[in-house]
């Protein structure tokens, strides 16, 4: 869990929604790896009869108690703080320095900007460069977050700041497995799934500060584009990250927003 604000008292609904998140998380990752140790999805959908009948009924239990965490989690959000679900667009102007307040406010709250973003969009870009099924858990972007309190520092440049959070992101390792990746997308598969996602969710991040550059393009859309654009630079970035090099990832980041 987080540590809490020194500053001004964190309401119960906060406390919840922030513990339906945890254990949500936890419920996720063992249901998945039980289908997955259980080669449920090994076959394909047209091959029902080769998977064998302990696996079949064994997966059935696992996505059924997955359908119904994933209800009581969403029933309780609905009820005491249903902002937890939208992602912050990164067309909003002034998002990144509302990200980097999240850092700062060392607060007990699972699901400040921070969060909101990093988690939302993660999900938005597995679903665009990956087959289903994913395993993302938001309590990881949330100690990524954390990890960041002690370093924060206002006056850092946007470049380092992003640097940063995205050394931290893929250092905690929030996205614990993707699906397949098609041809079309073989760059997306060329590095970690977390150095991937979160290079192109801060990139994206970093070309929206100024807002949203046309109304004919979505959310989606627009990481799409930032995918694409910083593509080829995926394995510099992941070496970056590797030495956990702020500086030269910096650097890195500024000359890809030079691109745009």
């Amino acid at each position: 869990m987080t540590t809490a604000s020194r500053t001004e008292p964190v309401p119960i609904a906060a406390h919840a929604t922030c513990a339906a998140a945890g254990v949500r998380d936890g419920l996720r990752a063992a249901q998945y790896y039980v289908r997955d140790l259980a080669n449920a999805d090994r076959f394909g959908k047209g091959e029902p009869e080769r998977v064998p009948f302990l696996s079949r009924a064994v997966a059935q239990a696992a996505r059924l108690v997955d359908r119904l965490m994933n209800c009581g989690a969403n029933l309780s959000i609905a009820l005491f703080l249903p902002s937890w679900r939208k992602m912050p667009s990164p067309f909003t102007p002034g998002l990144m320095h509302d990200v980097a307040r999240g850092i700062r406010d060392d607060s007990l709250i699972h699901n400040p900007t921070f969060n909101a973003y990093f988690f939302r969009a993660a999900i938005h870009i597995a679903g665009r460069y990956s087959a289903p099924p994913w395993l993302i858990l938001e309590h990881r972007v949330d100690a990524a977050r954390r990890s960041l309190g002690p370093r924060a520092d206002e006056s850092a440049p946007e470049n380092e700041m992003m640097a940063r959070i995205l050394i931290a992101l893929a250092e905690q390792g929030p996205i614990a497995r993707i699906g397949a990746v098609s041809e079309k997308n073989r760059f997306f598969a060329r590095v970690e799934p977390n150095v991937a996602v979160f290079a192109i969710a801060c990139v994206a991040l970093m070309f929206a500060e100024e807002g949203r550059p046309t109304e004919a393009i979505d959310e989606d859309e627009f990481f799409s584009v930032t995918g694409a654009l910083i593509g080829p630079r995926l394995p510099v970035i992941a070496g970056y990250i590797e030495i956990h090099d702020e500086a030269g990832l910096a650097r890195e980041l500024t000359d890809i927003k030079s691109m745009y």
